[in-house]
């Protein structure tokens, strides 16, 4: 009788270690999960600002997407920043209306808008998500000698609510500031921000904008 205690008390512990594994795999998995979806979201702005460089450098950066990109309301046609936003789908738009409905359809895929709905509100792939532009550096034009141009550094970055404690991103890199002081520990909400939870990813963009130099 002893040894068929002694037995199961050891198998008990096995199973205990196994099912231990098996819930720090998950916790990774989706980890991996949530960041790559992030991965994919900044991405997908990098490629807007691409497309659209002149408009991002008239200042809509400081315009629109100052600090953060708030989640609100999630739309995803056109329409996240007030009725004077233009759709660009079914309108022909200037690069200054682009800028505003990038943001917006960015807005909403950052909402979950293209994800599955919960009676008719996205249910996003990230938890609590900010998305985030900003001007990492700026050349000026110099107009004397070769032919003028100026580039710009973007930052696009995208953060996330984390399950346990890791390094703060600003570690990696000062920089990284998208969302900061919005997160905290989820089993411990009341005790404030906490860094540790923070989650990010960024993706920097290299534009080179002509200048208007006299002939």
């Amino acid at each position: 009788m002893i040894e068929i205690l002694v037995t199961l008390v050891i198998l008990m512990i096995g199973l205990l270690g196994i099912a231990g594994l098996m819930a720090q795999g998950q916790r990774a998995s989706f980890e991996a999960y949530q960041r790559q979806q992030a991965l994919m979201l900044a991405n997908d702005m990098a490629e807007r600002i691409k497309a659209n460089r002149a408009g991002v450098d008239s200042g809509e950066v400081t315009a629109t997407y100052a600090a953060t990109v708030p989640l609100g309301t999630p739309a995803g046609d056109g329409t996240r920043f007030g009725s004077l936003t233009t759709n660009c789908i079914t309108a022909t738009c200037d690069t200054s209306q682009t800028v505003l409905f990038d943001a917006a359809m960015w807005d909403g895929l950052l909402a979950g808008d293209a994800a599955e709905k919960v009676s008719g509100t996205g249910v996003g792939p990230l938890i609590t998500p900010r998305g985030c532009v900003q001007t990492l550096s700026s050349t000026a034009c110099a107009c004397a000698g070769a032919p003028g141009s100026r580039q710009v550094i973007y930052r696009v970055s995208v953060a996330w609510q984390g399950n346990y404690a890791t390094e703060s991103p600003e570690v990696a890199d000062a920089a990284n500031t998208c969302g900061r002081g919005q997160y905290s520990n989820p089993v411990d909400p009341g005790a404030g921000p906490d860094e540790a939870f923070r989650r990010l990813v960024a993706v920097d963009v290299y534009t080179v904008l002509p200048c208007a130099c006299p002939l």
